[in-house]
Order: C-alpha cells, then structure tokens, then sequence
C-alpha cells in the first residue's frame, strides 16, 4: 500500500506528464454556472434518475482532463477525470484531446460507487501516447 507522500509524487508526477502532451492550448477564458441534468443510478438493484448538480469549467490553455479533475474546485483528485470525461461525452470524444475555450460540465454530488469506478478506470488507463486526431475506439471502456 502506498503512503501518502508516495501517492502525492505519484500524481504529481502524472501530472507533468499530463502537462508535456495531450492538455489544451488557446487563450484564457473563465466562466461559471450551474444546470441541472438527470444521471441514471445503476447501482442498486433498480433504475432510478439522479439529479446531479453541474457546475460549467471552460478550458484553458495546457488543461487536460487530469490538471482539471485535480483541481480543488472541481473534485480535488485528479484520479477523477473519467468523470469529466464522462460528463462531457457529448463534446470530447477522445479523453487525451480537448481544447482551450471549450466549455465542461463538471458534475457535483457523486454516489462514492461512482467516484470508486472513475478512480479505477483513470488507475487502468494505458498511458498517454501523443495523436492529434481523436482515436477510432477508446483503449478502455469509459462508464
């Protein structure tokens, strides 16, 4: 098991690299707000709609899914970027390519069963391996 400090080299190591490749370029741009959508829990033996709230994060230059999802206003834990990734299916289609200006949905109030699946998806994601164009089909299944 890893102690903390490990933890913390580790990820701010990912985070470096997340940073040398993969993370948006452009100007620099804020915005807020919060909407409303409905989000399926599965995890119980029956179907039953969530309202999440969402708060909006537009992207700035060098951001990546990972850089974002750390951040201690959005989830504080950078293991949680499927969750952007997730999120925002509608506009990324690719987790290693997205773009300053663009505009995400950042989703509040997470079951722990959600977070616990992020967490493991972001943990067996292969490495970052630099394109320029969105990948035909994703090397892991998100969500």
């Amino acid at each position: 098991m890893l102690k903390h400090k490990e933890v913390y080299l580790i990820g701010a190591l990912l985070s470096l690299g997340a940073l040398a490749g993969g993370c948006a370029s452009g100007k620099q741009v804020s915005s807020s707000g919060v909407t409303n959508q409905p989000v399926w829990d599965q995890s119980g033996s029956s179907q039953k709609a969530v309202y999440h709230q969402a708060k909006k994060y537009v992207v700035k230059p060098k951001d990546c899914l990972w850089v974002i999802a750390g951040k201690r206003s959005i989830y504080g834990d950078p293991f949680q970027w499927p969750l952007l990734f997730k999120a925002n299916r509608d506009l990324i289609k690719d987790p290693d390519l997205i773009y300053a200006n663009q505009t995400l949905k950042v989703e509040e109030g997470l079951t722990s069963a959600e977070i616990k699946r992020a967490r493991e998806l972001a943990d067996s994601t292969p490495k970052y391996q630099p394109h320029d164009k969105p990948r035909e089909t994703q090397m892991t299944e998100y969500f």
